[in-house]
């Protein structure tokens, strides 16, 4: 079980999981120090910038909050002040744990750092790596899937719902799939729970929408129709949460 606590350093409070870090060290959340450590494994560019670090004995994923659209042309990465509580990562962080403690296949919240510096607070969130894990849309470039793990996605998307979370940003680049073939979720920032309504409908057609959009761009793309409605049998049969993932 998770077990959470916390740092206070001159305006900056972190949050992390005591169980897997003993000590928190700040440096973990500068891309600096984690190159000087050796720790550093690769980074991906998104709206957030993404780095692939090994400390502890973990691999982790290092996530910077960055805005995106017009504004982040003039702001890259400050937000205005909220309490901590509601901060980016911390929201994430705290959802992630709930999420977990439900049984819900998503990664590890490890840390979380909210720094504020006058009217405005920049986000960090490090959550623990799915081993062997790529995306739906990694894996589709490459083969078709079979109905089984359809119906296994939608079962995960069922789940999730069951719980009354509300993906925000429900993609194929979202959705991962490890090397057993189990399906999980990622990139939870301001999603929340909700009483269940239209929402659970609008998630899946922005999936759906996401897949077609990577189906007309790309010369290759295995996915056809008759998916989609695997995946939705899924959805539709199966909303019972699972054991909770190691």
């Amino acid at each position: 079980m998770e077990s959470t606590s916390e740092l206070k350093i001159d305006g900056t409070i972190i949050w992390y999981d005591a169980d897997v870090l003993d000590a928190m060290e700040p440096g973990l959340f500068e891309p600096d120090w984690l190159r000087d450590k050796g720790s550093l494994r690769g980074s991906a560019q998104g709206r957030n910038e993404a780095y692939f670090l090994h400390y502890s004995g973990r691999d982790l994923v290092l996530r910077q909050f960055r805005r995106g659209g017009l504004v982040g042309k003039f702001n890259r990465d400050r937000y205005i002040c909220t309490s901590v509580g509601k901060g980016r990562a911390m929201r994430e962080f705290a959802l992630l744990a709930w999420m977990r403690r439900k049984g819900l296949p998503v990664p590890r919240p490890i840390a979380a750092r909210h720094r504020s510096s006058g009217p405005f607070y920049r986000a960090d969130l490090i959550t623990e790596r799915v081993p062997g894990a790529r995306s739906l849309a990694e894996v589709l470039q490459e083969r078709a899937l079979p109905e089984r793990d359809w119906i296994a996605i939608g079962s995960v998307i069922r789940q999730l719902h069951s719980f009354g979370v509300n993906h925000a940003d429900l993609n194929c680049r979202n959705i991962l799939l490890d090397a057993g073939g189990q399906a999980w979720l990622i990139d939870f920032d301001k999603c929340e729970r909700r009483a269940r309504n239209g929402w659970m409908k609008r998630n899946l057609a922005r999936l759906r929408r996401s897949i077609e959009k990577e189906k007309r761009q790309r010369e290759r793309f295995n996915w056809v129709i008759e998916d989609w409605s695997a995946l939705l049998s899924g959805y539709t049969t199966d909303g019972e949460p699972r054991a909770r993932p190691q």
